[in-house]
């Protein structure tokens, strides 16, 4: 099978895979029908089979069989109806924007083919507002092709190396069989279990984004590593280190999401969660001082959690840590790990001596100071935004020239793109 990780073109299918079309079709079908003074003897489920496939077929299916030469009067009228239908009900399927504008964030580029008319194809995409999420976009009938050669001109046309085709049909897993690209089958869509003979499956449409993540070749590098290094009945702790905004929460939730899917133990340690109270964090005259030396209580952290977690076989305890917003210990954390667990540590400043003994691999994401400061303007308050260039980044700045990452991590992955983070270094 193609991997996900080769693709750089992904080719929708349009009905049954960006929007659910059966109703309004129905509909429109029943007003032509009554035009004609004819009985449509057939229910929205009889007509689903259709949707998808050439036109033709359907109206030559469900056409009264002493008017099947008239087949085309009712196709044009059908047609005519869609306008005002589409454009008053049309919708995509549930997260299909923000799933295509994400995925072309990543890189992607991004197509849209289909079985229907030129008519139908151009009155959905005008009335569900989506043509500028796609690179491309046209349906077979527009130069009478088939769906397996239109997919070939695409992706001459864009330049692609490999696709995955998307789509509930029979047609489209043919047309990416027949153009060695990925098939990946919708479910949620009108081709019944046509779909279950993709390469891929999805329920929904945003699954896109677990099956198309630019993080996943950066993960396979760190559990190959990991792989390497754990012995057998030890846990492994990796930490995930960065200055500030550098995105080391977020990489380790999805880290750790990767890992469990994979049927890994997984425990997650935030160095957040070990706050000093503010009488302590503050007790410097100098704000980056204080940052560096202050902010947390490494000697619980170490002594009632990494210590104990290398030493013992296995390992729980429920602590009360510092809120923060609160200055009190109201806040409660509970870890379990045993030597089967791989420990997700993270925070700033990791690699200090203090720290790094218990770290197996390091992991250090690099992005600009300059963009440090960007990202907390769109996170954080403007009290913790005037901070950044009297307090945390001059501490950053101080922890780097002892603790530089070229020379203590294990991995440099630059973070600046978070969707599609790339690999510096590897030790």
């Amino acid at each position: 099978m193609i991997a996900a990780n080769d693709v750089d073109l992904i080719i929708f299918d349009m009905d049954g895979t960006i929007a659910p079309s059966l109703e309004i079709v129905y509909r429109a079908l029943q007003t032509a029908f009554k035009h004609f003074g004819w009985e449509l003897e057939y229910s929205a489920e009889d007509i689903n089979q259709f949707i998808g496939t050439a036109s033709g077929e359907l109206y030559k299916h469900i056409i009264p069989s002493e008017h099947t030469h008239r087949w085309e009067e009712l196709r044009d009228k059908t047609r005519a109806e869609y306008g005002a239908l589409f454009q008053k009900s049309a919708v995509t399927f549930p997260n299909v924007k923000v799933t295509l504008e994400t995925l072309r964030k990543r890189g992607f580029q991004l197509a849209l083919y289909s079985n229907a008319s030129p008519q139908y194809f151009n009155i959905v995409l005008t009335s569900l507002q989506i043509i500028d999420y796609f690179d491309y976009a046209e349906c077979v009938h527009e130069n009478d092709l088939t769906k397996p050669e239109l997919v070939k001109k695409i992706k001459e046309k864009l330049k692609s190396k490999t696709a995955a085709i998307v789509g509930d049909r029979f047609h489209d897993i043919d047309a990416a069989r027949g153009t060695d690209s990925l098939a990946i089958g919708v479910l949620f869509g009108y081709g019944g279990k046509e779909p279950e003979q993709a390469d891929i499956t999805i329920s929904q449409f945003d699954e896109l984004l677990d099956i198309f993540d630019r993080k996943l070749p950066v993960f396979d590098k760190i559990l190959s590593a990991i792989q390497k290094r754990k012995e057998k009945n030890k846990l492994f702790v990796v930490g995930i280190t960065g200055i500030d905004g550098a995105g080391k929460t977020s990489f380790a939730a999805v880290l750790e999401k990767y890992l469990l899917s994979l049927n890994y133990q997984v425990q997650t340690i935030h160095l957040d969660d070990f706050h000093n109270p503010r009488a302590v964090r503050y007790a410097g005259d100098d704000p980056a001082e204080n940052y560096y030396r202050l902010s947390f209580n490494l000697e619980d952290l170490v002594n009632k959690v990494l210590k104990p977690l290398h030493e013992k076989a296995e390992y729980s305890i429920r602590l009360s840590v510092l809120n923060p917003d609160t200055d009190t210990y109201d806040a409660v954390r509970e870890y379990t790990f045993t030597p089967d667990t791989i420990v997700i540590f993270e925070g700033v400043f990791l690699f200090r001596e203090e720290l790094s003994q218990y770290i197996d691999y390091k992991v250090f994401l690099e992005i600009p100071f300059e963009e440090s400061k960007r990202r907390a303007k769109v996170r954080d308050s403007q009290a913790v935004i005037e901070k950044y260039e009297t307090k945390y980044l001059p501490a950053q700045r101080k922890y780097l020239s002892l603790f530089p990452p070229g020379t203590h991590a294990d991995m440099i992955i630059d973070n600046t793109d978070w969707e599609y983070p790339s690999i510096i270094k590897i030790r």
